[in-house]
């Protein structure tokens, strides 16, 4: 299987991880920038491509910078499509739906353990901790999207579902039972 990345870095190397995790489970990249395509280049590119799996990756600019990059909401719920988005795509796609942003006084940097909240295929054969590795400065917390929510630490939201798009606050491509939970997600329906 091909699995699209949607690279919101300013340069490849900074999707490296993300690309390597992917192939390492077995399946091929095809890479489009998220940072220099507009919207309708992103949208029209995955509604018409063959590739089903597409994951927008995260970033270390600033989400709330007026000239950030963000994740076209037209992709969410797109027929056919199953979409990912990582850590500074799920700031991205909240903010744009109107959720408050709350900010760190630094990045968060760390490895840490997250407990589920509910049962869900995501987690099928990861033990309950899982270990996960975050890198964030802005979160969105967990009593605001409680609805959606598969996963919380310390009241910020880490997982959510929404329009059959799967939004996760932290790098799953950096730890063991991350590329397990991407290894899920690429082999279900979620």
């Amino acid at each position: 299987m091909i699995v699209g990345i949607v690279n919101m870095y300013s340069t490849l190397y900074g999707c490296r991880y993300l690309i390597h995790a992917i192939q390492s489970l077995g399946h091929r990249t095809y890479v489009l920038d998220g940072v220099r395509s507009s919207h309708e280049d992103i949208a029209h590119a995955i509604k018409h491509s063959s590739v089903t799996h597409w994951i927008f990756s995260g970033s270390p600019t600033s989400v709330i910078a007026p000239d950030a990059p963000q994740v076209p909401l037209s992709v969410l719920g797109m027929k056919d499509k199953r979409i990912m988005c990582l850590c500074y795509s799920m700031e991205s796609v909240l903010k744009q739906l109107g959720y408050s942003l709350k900010a760190y006084g630094s990045k968060q940097t760390e490895v840490f353990s997250l407990s589920k909240l509910k049962e869900h295929p995501l987690f099928i054969g990861i033990k309950d901790p899982m270990v996960m590795r975050r890198n964030h400065q802005r979160y969105v917390s967990s009593s605001a999207i409680h609805a959606h929510l598969l996963a919380s630490y310390k009241g910020q939201a880490m997982i959510a579902v929404f329009k059959q798009t799967t939004l996760i606050q932290f790098h799953p491509e950096k730890s063991v039972d991350g590329k397990k939970l991407l290894l899920n997600w690429l082999q279900s329906s979620l």
